[in-house]
């Protein structure tokens, strides 16, 4: 009788050869199993203690912070066109607050140019002027038409005016947001506190969507622009103690020549799709402005907290 393939197979394994192949299979794989585990779980801690270990002493850490913040504050005065032009107002923002921190002609003269100036709607102006008054019917007619981020800020600022609830346009879901949707998120919160006052509710959600940013953050390395908003957002909440000062020192070791920052790291960006080229992109005014407000509020608003003294 002829034997089939299958039995072939079965008695060839079951022989004394099969058996010493299996027992070496075995064997090999009893020890590259846990050497590659191991190897892995190696890489992994030195990426983690890479992007959460601090490597300056606080010397050479306020040295490092006074040199970005002067080659950030060289590149904000060369492309003060620029920022104007873009009509960011998030950013317009960001250097008025740089500015009441530590005053700089430069940005208090952006600001000014930027209220001077028409802008459609206006009732985004009432973002840097908290006196300015906001017609309702233009700011609902605006919420109706922006995508949910802007929604939310717009909300924010008069609320008591909208014909949305917060709940409505999930500004207070505590877990549902991810990525730049939870810094947008922490961003309107923040404004809404500063303009209607603390409440415990309002208080623990912006709490708990800063202790998801760090939990992000400590596994997060790549240092790109939504790097940068997070550290700078949970800054703004004033809860500096989730903020990692390695964070900071990695923001600074980033900032390109020009004094600017960009939206790359190695081969990634703020979308996390690798872009394999050798080319790097110039300082773009987006990361530029997020990272020198967030060095400001590091240097004139919480020095004793990142070990630089009174």
């Amino acid at each position: 009788m002829t034997m089939s393939a299958q039995e072939a197979v079965t008695a060839d394994a079951d022989s004394p050869a099969g058996k010493r192949r299996r027992r070496a299979i075995l064997k090999i794989a009893a020890i590259t199993l846990p050497a590659a585990t191991a190897a892995f779980l190696l890489a992994w801690a030195l990426v983690y203690g890479y992007n959460n270990i601090s490597l300056m002493n606080n010397e050479t850490f306020a040295q490092s912070l006074e040199t970005a913040i002067e080659n950030g504050r060289g590149w904000v005065q060369q492309h003060q066109d620029e920022i104007l032009n873009k009509k960011n107002v998030a950013l317009i923002r960001m250097l008025q607050d740089a500015n009441k921190m530590h005053s700089e002609p430069a940005y208090e003269q952006i600001v000014k140019a930027f209220l001077s100036r028409s802008l459609r709607p206006a009732c985004w102006k009432s973002l840097l002027d908290p006196n300015r008054p906001v017609s309702q019917w233009l700011l609902n007619q605006t919420i109706e038409h922006e995508y949910i981020d802007n929604k939310w800020i717009l909300y924010s600022l008069a609320p008591e005016k909208a014909n949305v609830t917060a709940e409505q346009i999930g500004l207070f879901d505590a877990d549902r947001w991810q990525a730049r949707q939870l810094t947008h998120q922490l961003w309107a919160l923040i404004h809404l506190r500063q303009r209607h006052g603390e409440n415990k509710k309002l208080d623990e959600l912006i709490v708990h969507l800063c202790d998801r940013l760090r939990s992000s953050l400590r596994f997060d390395v790549a240092v790109v622009d939504i790097y940068i908003q997070k550290v700078a957002f949970v800054l703004m909440a004033a809860l500096p103690q989730k903020v990692n000062r390695r964070w900071i020192e990695r923001i600074i070791t980033n900032q390109q020549p020009d004094g600017g920052w960009n939206d790359k790291w190695l081969v990634f960006t703020s979308q996390r799709r690798p872009g394999f080229s050798l080319h790097q992109p110039p300082s773009d005014q987006h990361a530029t402005v997020q990272a020198l407000w967030l060095l400001y509020q590091v240097r004139y608003r919480y020095a004793k907290e990142f070990g630089l003294g009174g």
